[in-house]
């Protein structure tokens, strides 16, 4: 093989490891989160409580969140991430406007 070749084929080889790997790392990002998430809720006892969950791809963080209604609580959405290895949650009410102050305070 001639020494011109080499470095090509290197590079394509990278490459497409690389390409084939990004839906692995994907798949472990969201298996890592749902399972941290639902270890949180179930320390906490709020997983007795929940109507609706669903794992959603947030494209501006580039992070899986966990978005949850609960039956007590069905006017209120929870969204649930992991940052930095720490449960980040974050309510939106049924306007779609985030729950902040002493509201927020009341809630799980």
């Amino acid at each position: 093989m001639k020494k011109e070749v080499r470095p090509l084929i290197y590079t394509l080889i990278v490459l497409v490891v690389l390409i084939a790997a990004y839906p692995t790392y994907r798949l472990v990002s969201k298996t890592i989160t749902e399972i941290k998430i639902e270890r949180m809720l179930v320390k906490s006892g709020y997983d007795q409580d929940i109507a609706n969950k669903k794992t959603v791809f947030d494209s501006k963080t580039g992070r899986f969140e966990v978005e949850i209604t609960y039956t007590n609580e069905p006017d209120y959405t929870y969204y649930y991430e992991i940052i930095e290895g720490h449960v980040l949650t974050t309510v939106y009410d049924q306007h779609n406007v985030e729950v902040t102050g002493t509201v927020q305070h009341d809630l799980k």
